[in-house]
C-alpha cells in the first residue's frame, strides 16, 4: 500500500471513529435536576431554587423553569440543597499508620504484609467512603507504592470498582531516605518503593516527566521530608517546578516549617500541604503568588476519635489547646488573604471511615474561625482550581455533572453533611435514594 493511500485510510477511519463511537455507546442519557436550593461555590452563597440540565457526564444548562427534554430522565431535589460534588485535594488512600507505628513500619507492612493486591483493595474500599460521603473527586499524593494510586483511579474510570475521580501523583518526589526515619539498612527497598528519590536538577526533570509519563496529573514533592533531615536543593525544586509546568500540571509540595515552605512558594509550587509553622511573611509571598495552602486539620472529634486507642487519652482541653497553633496559622492565612484548599491528610484508622474524615476537617475549618460557607468553598470552587479542573467544584455549563444533595442549608450549618440524601458522579447517580428529597 503506498504512502498516499494509507494517510486516505488514516483520514477515512479518523471521520468515521467518531459516528462509530456513537452507534457503539447510544445517545447520551439526559437528566434534568430539580434544586430546592443551589449553593454557588464561586460566591459562596446559595441562590435558591436551580434546575440543573445534564447531558452525558457534564452539566449543560443551569435555570429556573427549564424544559425537559424528551426522553430526559427529572430527578425531585426540590426539598435539598445542592452542591458541587466535594474535593478533598489531600488523600492517602493506599495506606494507613496505627497509633504507635512509624511511616518506616507501615511501609514494611504495606509491602511485606498486605502486597499491592491487597492495599488495591483496601484502597478500593477507602475510595468508595468517599464517594458514599459526598467527595466525588480527590487528589491523592503519594504513599501508594509505585503508582497503586494510578491504578485504581484507572479502575473507577473503567466502572470496575465505585469510587471518586483520583488525581494522583504516584510516588512523591524526594530527597534521599524519602519521608521515612533513618534506616541504617534497607533490605527491602522500602524508600525506592514508596518514594521517586531525586539526586540532581536534571534528574528532577527526569522524575516529572516518567510520573506524567505513567498518568500522574499532579506532582507531588518533599522539599524536607521529615521526621527524615535531609531536603531537596533549591535548585532541585526549581527543576520540578518549570517541568511540571512546561507539561501543564501541578506541584503540590510537603513543607512544615518556614524555611521549606519559602523555599517551595518562591520556586513556584501550586500549594502548600500542611504549612504547620509559617511566618506571616511567607503567608504575604503565598497570597501574592497564588499559591494555595492546604491545612491538614483535624476537628476535636476527629482528634478525640484518633486518641481514644491511647492507652492513657487527654481530656478534650488538651486535644483543643494542642489544635489551637494549627487554628491561629489558618486564620492567619485567611486573613491575610492566602486561598485555603481542603485537604483532610487522613491515613490513621478513624472510625467514621475516610470520607467522614474529610467532612470533619472542614468542621476543624469552621472550628478554626471559617464560616460554613467558606469551608463549602475549600471543598469545592478553592480545591477544583488548585487541581487545575475548570469543570471541578462549580455547577455550571460544561463542568461535571458532580452534585450532592443534602436536607437543610449547609451555608448556615455543615451538619447536613453528614448525611448526604444523594451524590451523583459525572451525571450517573453514585449513592443514595433519589427520592429523598422530593
Amino acid at each position: 500500500m503506498s504512502r498516499l493511500t494509507v494517510a486516505a485510510a488514516a483520514a477515512l477511519l479518523a471521520a468515521c471513529l467518531p459516528v462509530a463511537a456513537a452507534a457503539q455507546h447510544g445517545p447520551q442519557p439526559i437528566t434534568v435536576v430539580r434544586a430546592g436550593n443551589l449553593f454557588d461555590s464561586e460566591a459562596g452563597r446559595m441562590v435558591g431554587p436551580r434546575d440543573v440540565l445534564i447531558r452525558g457526564d457534564r452539566v449543560a444548562e443551569v435555570g429556573q423553569g427549564l424544559a425537559v427534554p424528551d426522553g430526559a430522565t427529572v430527578i425531585d431535589l426540590s426539598g435539598c440543597s445542592v452542591l458541587p460534588g466535594l474535593i478533598d485535594g489531600h488523600t492517602h488512600l493506599l495506606t494507613e499508620q496505627r497509633f504507635g507505628e512509624g511511616l518506616s513500619e507501615t511501609a514494611a507492612r504495606d509491602q511485606a504484609v498486605h502486597g499491592d493486591i491487597d492495599r488495591t483493595l483496601l484502597g478500593a474500599a477507602r475510595a468508595r467512603a468517599y464517594l458514599d460521603a459526598g467527595f466525588t473527586t480527590i487528589r491523592d499524593l503519594g504513599n501508594s507504592g509505585r503508582y497503586l494510586d494510578l491504578i485504581l483511579d484507572r479502575g473507577i474510570d473503567r466502572g470496575h470498582v465505585p469510587g471518586p475521580r483520583i488525581y494522583g501523583s504516584g510516588p512523591g518526589l524526594a530527597p534521599a531516605g524519602g519521608q521515612l526515619e533513618p534506616q541504617p539498612a534497607d533490605p527491602h527497598g522500602l524508600v525506592d518503593s514508596e518514594y521517586r528519590i531525586i539526586v540532581s536538577p536534571d534528574d528532577a526533570r527526569a522524575a516529572v516527566r516518567e510520573a506524567i509519563a505513567r498518568g500522574a496529573e499532579v506532582i507531588k514533592i518533599y522539599p524536607e521530608a521529615s521526621p527524615q533531615r535531609t531536603r531537596l536543593s533549591v535548585a532541585e525544586i526549581a527543576a520540578v517546578v518549570s517541568e511540571a509546568r512546561r507539561h501543564n500540571v501541578p506541584v503540590a509540595a510537603h513543607a512544615t516549617w518556614d524555611a521549606a515552605i519559602r523555599e517551595a512558594v518562591e520556586a513556584g509550587v501550586t500549594s502548600i500541604e500542611h504549612g504547620y509553622e509559617v511566618s506571616d511573611d511567607t503567608l504575604r509571598l503565598m497570597a501574592s503568588k497564588g499559591v494555595w495552602l492546604v491545612p491538614t486539620d483535624p476537628s476535636v472529634d476527629m482528634a478525640l476519635d484518633f486518641t481514644s486507642s491511647w492507652p492513657s487519652q487527654p481530656p478534650r482541653e488538651e486535644v483543643e489547646r494542642h489544635l489551637q497553633q494549627g487554628r491561629e496559622r489558618l486564620m492567619r492565612a485567611h486573613r491575610l488573604g492566602v486561598r485555603i484548599a481542603l485537604g483532610s491528610d487522613l491515613y490513621f484508622p478513624y472510625s467514621p471511615g475516610r470520607g467522614a474524615g474529610s467532612r470533619g476537617t472542614m468542621d476543624g475549618y469552621v472550628e478554626a474561625g471559617l464560616t460554613p460557607a467558606q469551608a463549602l468553598q475549600t471543598a469545592t470552587w478553592e480545591a477544583g482550581r488548585m487541581i487545575g479542573d475548570d469543570g471541578l467544584g462549580v455547577i455550571r455549563p460544561r463542568a461535571w455533572a458532580d452534585l450532592v444533595a443534602v436536607e437543610g442549608d449547609p451555608t448556615v450549618d455543615l451538619a447536613p453533611l453528614r448525611s448526604p440524601r444523594l451524590v451523583i458522579k459525572g451525571g450517573a447517580v453514585a449513592a443514595g435514594d433519589a427520592s429523598a428529597c422530593g
